[in-house]
């Protein structure tokens, strides 16, 4: 089954060393259309390390409409890889639109051009 932009979803994330693997929190970002032709999705990592960081988007239970958050986090606009969608272990909320217009806007502000 397809997941859809805007998802909440736990994935394994190795390691930097590559040894060993956490299951950790992710945002769909990828359309529907592509999430249902290919294998992949394209993710931003989510973490609970809430420090004043650029390029961030704070996300609680009320920025979600399915799901609860178990503690206050931060979307990582900066952090965005692809996956394949075999390796999900489940799917656990989805944020509101308005929550995922705000991470569109960061991306596009890590993206403008230098000035």
């Amino acid at each position: 089954m397809p997941y859809l932009q805007r998802d909440l979803l736990v994935v394994p994330i190795p390691f930097s060393d590559l040894t060993r693997r956490k299951l950790r929190p992710v945002v769909v970002l990828s359309n529907d259309r592509y999430n249902r032709t290919g294998s992949d999705v394209l993710v931003a990592g989510i973490t609970s390390q809430v420090i004043g960081r650029d390029y961030t988007v704070s996300l609680d239970t009320p920025d979600l409409e399915v799901g609860v958050m178990k503690r206050p986090s931060v979307i990582r606009a900066d952090k965005v890889f692809s996956i394949d969608q075999r390796i999900v272990v489940g799917r656990f909320g989805r944020v509101r639109e308005v929550t995922f217009e705000r991470i569109r806007g960061e991306i596009l502000t890590l993206l403008a051009a230098n000035s």
